[in-house]
């Protein structure tokens, strides 16, 4: 796994420990916020295109913005169930430790 970075807060005025990122959780973070916003963008295309066009080639753009309609919301989803399962490890983890 990836080393967790320390936050960038002033230890010394802070009432609560220092909390850890750790890379593996932010670059899974922002691959479903990227996935996600690329869905958005396909969906407002293809029904821009469905709206303004009698019949949707099948070249260009528009398979692809199909294509990613289709199969990025699952893969958005594995991600996001991913992204849960290695934090609550980790916080399960956190706590196991902290407790004894």
């Amino acid at each position: 796994m990836a080393k967790p970075t320390p936050s960038t807060r002033d230890s010394r005025t802070a009432a609560e420990p220092l909390a850890t990122f750790n890379r593996t959780e932010r670059t899974l973070a922002f691959m479903v916020g990227g996935i996600v916003l690329l869905i958005l963008t396909c969906f407002i295309i293809m029904i821009t295109g469905w709206l303004t066009l009698p019949r949707i080639p099948g070249d260009g753009i528009w398979p692809v913005a199909l294509g990613v309609v289709y199969f990025g919301p699952p893969i958005a989803f594995v991600l996001m169930l991913t992204l849960l399962a290695i934090t609550w490890t980790r916080k399960a983890r956190q706590h196991r430790t902290e407790a004894r």
